[in-house]
């Protein structure tokens, strides 16, 4: 392929991939606990070339491409709530729910509520990883209150613990929807020790929307510059291959 396209092409694909990050962190910018993603590019190898003399002379670039999208994991702000379990992350930490297959994911959504038969899900109907030391049907009246370390009591009595989990390879969390993340098959989050929950609130977004619009403007007008040099391109070589016929 010729260079200069190479070079188009790598770039386009590139920014479509930072495009479709950004749209994505636009889309979930009112989405409780939702971290955006950021996006790396780094330059492809250069390619090697010799003038007539054979002298090595300085490479010509290959393009760039994007690397995997990094979470932001800075704090979102708080929203105030109106549930005994209305739950916010303050600092590290994720949440624990089951899944179907009883496999482990993470989120730092906290908008949870009992259902029907007692189980403690959330905004999307997963079950909430919850350590009951009293069964739900069995908690006196009464509101809940939820400790900074994750200690459930009703009245007096200490009724259930919900864990918050962290680990150091959030690089390597995978989006499964719902807001959810879970690490590879045999990697798993650690309980915390000294997590702090906030009660009656929620955790907010921490996309920057006025940083991901601008974003996204820069990078069209970059896409389309990227365009224009592989049509330009593109018709400098049939003018070339006319000049050969």
């Amino acid at each position: 392929m010729n260079p200069s396209l190479a070079v188009s092409k790598s770039g386009m694909n590139g920014l479509q991939t930072n495009l479709d990050i950004v749209a994505n962190n636009i889309a979930n910018s009112n989405t409780v606990g939702f971290k955006e993603k950021d996006t790396n590019f780094h330059e492809l190898l250069r390619e090697d070339t010799k003038s007539r003399e054979n002298l090595l002379l300085n490479g010509i670039s290959r393009g760039m491409k994007s690397e995997q999208a990094q979470l932001n994991m800075t704090q979102g702000g708080f929203i105030p709530g109106s549930n005994d379990f209305d739950l916010a992350l303050v600092g590290d930490g994720f949440f624990g729910v089951r899944l179907p297959n009883n496999q482990m994911a993470y989120t730092r959504d906290g908008s949870f509520r009992f259902d029907a038969n007692g189980t403690l899900r959330t905004s999307n109907g997963n079950q909430v990883d919850i350590n009951y030391l009293v069964p739900k049907n069995n908690w006196p009246n009464g509101s809940a209150t939820v400790s900074e370390r994750g200690e459930v009591t009703v009245g007096n009595q200490l009724v259930a613990q919900i864990p918050v989990y962290a680990t150091d390879r959030y690089e390597q969390f995978q989006e499964t929807g719902d807001n959810l993340f879970q690490l590879p098959q045999g990697t798993n989050a650690q309980v915390m020790n000294n997590p702090t929950i906030k009660q009656y609130y929620l955790e907010a977004s921490n996309v920057d929307l006025a940083d991901q619009m601008t974003d996204m403007i820069v990078t069209q007008r970059v896409y389309s510059m990227n365009t224009k040099v592989a049509q330009s391109t593109d018709e400098m070589m049939q003018i070339i291959n006319n000049f050969k016929q």
